[in-house]
């Protein structure tokens, strides 16, 4: 596999910066004439504000990318999420734990063990992830899951259910950005 580390490292920091940005920002902005991989992006995103608290939930899917980083996204589904309390000062980094995520049937997917992602992911994991930490002084968290694909694929008739503290955030597929069938 070529080494596109140079192409991942800024892959990983536009969208962690991306990623913050919008975390922090109490509103967003619709884009103007977007890419298909923009409106890709645009719609894996689910940002829920729950009073002093955000929780931000991204699939990233391999509409979102391109080459090498775009055929691993396809044989994955990768799930990112952070929960954020506001509660009156600076931002409150919390753990994120007991995620289950479904297809759209209700059927889990089967997560992967660290061990066996690919070595080209679990970088492009590792410099966003990285990036967060400093972009926030080490208080930053962000919880990546890898799952098998199954049934779920974004460009195909389905979706991918992510449950978290009882509260189910659906995407649909497809999911808008993919070719005409």
């Amino acid at each position: 596999m070529a080494d596109n580390g140079g192409f991942m490292r800024k892959f990983a920091f536009l969208w962690a910066l991306g990623l913050f940005a919008i975390i922090a920002a109490p509103a967003g902005a619709r884009l103007w004439k977007p890419t298909p991989a923009e409106l890709a992006s645009d719609y894996t995103q689910i940002f829920h504000s729950r009073g002093d608290a955000r929780v931000s939930i991204q699939w990233i899917p391999g509409a979102v990318g391109t080459g090498v980083l775009r055929q691993l996204l396809d044989e994955y589904v990768v799930i990112s999420i952070t929960h954020i309390m506001h509660p009156g000062g600076s931002p409150e980094w919390l753990d994120v734990d007991g995620v289950q995520v479904t297809d759209a049937s209700g059927q889990p997917l089967k997560e992967i063990a660290p061990d066996a992602i690919d070595p080209f992911l679990v970088r492009f994991i590792s410099a966003i992830q990285g990036t967060l930490r400093q972009g926030t002084q080490g208080r930053g968290k962000m919880k990546f899951l890898v799952f098998e694909p199954g049934p779920v694929q974004a460009c195909a008739k389905g979706g991918l259910v992510v449950i978290y503290e009882g509260e189910h955030y659906t995407f649909d597929t497809p999911i808008p950005g993919c070719p005409a069938p």
